[in-house]
């Protein structure tokens, strides 16, 4: 029987940037700063090999300013009072 790796199905660093359309640095300092979570799976201390469940994406899209429900009819700022 065939051993199924416990991250398969899970997304690497380049798979994220290329979902988000950002570079695969700005992932690393997303995981960095810990606003998008991510798992370490490689076996050296030396250069970590990031994987990243779909959920885990799904929360920090959805955490975004951009994708959070906006007010139908938001105050102008400049308008006069």
């Amino acid at each position: 029987m065939t051993e199924v790796p416990f991250t398969q199905g899970w997304l690497t660093l380049r798979d994220v940037a290329e979902i988000l359309l950002i570079s695969p640095a700005t992932v690393r300092r997303l995981i960095a700063s810990g606003r998008l979570k991510a798992s370490n799976v490689s076996s050296s201390t030396i250069r970590p090999l990031w994987r990243i469940h779909p959920q885990w994406l799904e929360e920090y899209a959805t955490s975004q300013p951009e994708h959070l429900e906006k007010e139908e009819n938001p105050p102008c700022p400049h308008a006069e009072i």
